[in-house]
């Protein structure tokens, strides 16, 4: 009896052991108990890699282009378990978020084919080493430029110049565009932008959706 006594004592131990040895581990790799965080500086944020927690000290949690939750100075972008800061402000009451200012080149004969993102409106701004097209199109319309290399009926939106701003305003309803950067005279370009969305989701589909 007084070993089958010892015997239930040490597997209790090595039991509660390992239950200790869990809860360790879970506040030190930040993974969320009953709901909260270790720290109270802290907060909880989810996406498809599960629960963790992100300093609580001014961010904005962007979860597969949803906004979650707004907080001053800064944003975070999630991608998969990568998180990356990037600049953060407001504009008209709205989340205004910078997505390109790293700059870049293209080489003769050559474009940059950028993605517009939908529920926002775009600000592209970029200084640029030659003159420039910055051209904004539906999906089909693209199709048909790469195909023809003629402009003519296949933009929605267009600015020439060295030094382009641009407003594009069709895609907070619309997921349907697309826009590229070429040179006019088909030589090499550096660019230096400041492309920036606004969300600002709209009620009902906008542009070439709402036909």
């Amino acid at each position: 009896m007084k070993k089958r006594h010892t015997l239930t004592n040490v597997l209790m131990a090595v039991f509660l052991i390992i239950i200790l040895v869990a809860i360790f581990y879970a506040f030190k790799t930040h993974i969320v108990l009953f709901n909260s965080c270790y720290f109270s500086n802290e907060t909880l944020a989810v996406n498809n890699s599960g629960p963790f927690c992100l300093p609580n000290n001014g961010v904005n949690i962007i979860i597969n282009r949803s906004i979650l939750s707004y907080y001053p100075n800064s944003t975070l972008a999630i991608h998969d378990q990568n998180v990356s800061a990037l600049p953060f402000s407001f504009f008209e009451g709205k989340p205004l978020i910078t997505i390109w200012n790293e700059p870049t080149s293209l080489g003769p004969d050559s474009y940059s084919f950028l993605t517009i993102p939908d529920t926002f409106k775009v600000h592209m701004q970029y200084n640029a080493s030659v003159t420039t097209n910055f051209i904004v199109m539906t999906n089909e319309q693209y199709v048909n430029w790469v195909n023809t290399k003629n402009l003519n009926n296949n933009y929605v939106a267009i600015e020439t110049g060295k030094n382009i701003s641009l407003w594009f305003n069709q895609s907070t309803g619309c997921a349907g565009y697309v826009a590229v950067i070429e040179s006019v005279s088909g030589s090499a370009v550096a660019i230096s932008p400041d492309e920036k969305i606004l969300y600002d989701p709209a009620s009902s589909p906008t542009g070439a959706c709402a036909g």
